[in-house]
């Protein structure tokens, strides 16, 4: 397998473990836990998992040079802060079929700063493959013609989650370029999780894991699926491919997301999600086959 089937095998995968995030958000909100605390676990037992994971197999991935250590505190703030509050809030707040609409609104963010700071190549089949991907996650997550509107702080939250995942995205990109991806998931996940300690609310958090003694391995569950796995396989995917196709491959995403709601909420499946699945699947394909003239 060549780098660019291998990262955007990686990128689908990452996308597919975000997918199922909206098991976990539920249980956890329902459980009483605001949208900080649920980030604040989901990266303190991330960040536990991997440093053990690399202590384990490969202490020289805890290296890193001084001078990135700014980049990945910026990527742990965007990553861990930013994208995860302003994620859970619009899941909560309104559907998660909204959110990830409002989410899928990144890959226009990506390709523009991508063409800004990188001057990567915006070609028409590329923009043919976004066309097709927002039109698709539109389809897939079935908003169209339900009659519902979510709150305006919702949409501002999910407009929000789709730069704060552009941001990641490029930043990411560059910062896997200078260090080993197992080191910048490893500090990601570190600095998301330092940076979310005062805003967690630790004694009320303790509390109410005291209260449900479920909510422990559900927190370990979410963390293992998708934080360390999908945040391992998305800075290896973008250490193969540029940050436009890693856009466009995350698609995955709604696609896992709406299988999700289907089969786990029972929520109703029309022609309109079958389409819009075929649309995403179709842009995927797109991007796959266009490598020699975007690169």
């Amino acid at each position: 397998m060549d780098n660019n089937k291998k990262g955007a095998l990686l990128v689908i995968l990452a996308g597919a473990c975000w997918g199922t995030i909206s098991i976990f958000i539920y249980f956890l909100s329902g459980s009483g836990l605001n949208e900080f605390q649920i980030a604040f676990v989901r990266q303190f037992f991330a960040s536990l998992v991997f440093a053990l994971f690399i202590f384990l197999r490969d202490r020289s991935k805890f290296r890193i040079k001084p001078k990135d250590l700014w980049l990945l505190m910026l990527v742990g703030f965007i990553n861990g802060v930013a994208f995860n509050f302003c994620y859970f809030y619009t899941i909560v707040h309104s559907r998660a079929s909204i959110a990830v609409v409002l989410l899928y609104t990144s890959p226009v963010f990506v390709m523009i700063l991508a063409r800004i700071f990188f001057k990567e190549k915006i070609t028409q089949n590329k923009l043919f493959a976004l066309v097709l991907t927002v039109v698709g996650c539109v389809f897939v997550t079935g908003v169209l013609g339900e009659g519902y509107t979510p709150p305006p702080v919702a949409i501002l939250t999910g407009v929000l989650t789709g730069l704060a995942y552009a941001l990641n995205n490029i930043i990411t990109s560059q910062a896997v370029k200078k260090n080993d991806p197992q080191t910048v998931t490893l500090y990601t996940l570190l600095f998301s999780f330092l940076f979310l300690i005062p805003l967690s609310g630790f004694s009320s958090l303790t509390a109410s894991c005291r209260a449900n003694p479920k909510i422990l391995p559900v927190i370990v569950l979410m963390c293992l699926v998708t934080a360390v796995l999908a945040q391992f396989f998305f800075s290896v995917g973008l250490r193969l491919i540029e940050s436009g196709k890693a856009a466009i491959y995350g698609a995955s995403e709604p696609i896992v997301g709406t299988l999700v709601g289907i089969f786990v909420f029972h929520e109703e499946s029309n022609f309109l999600k079958i389409a819009g699945i075929v649309m995403v699947i179709a842009a995927i394909l797109i991007i796959g086959k266009n490598n020699a003239e975007s690169e």
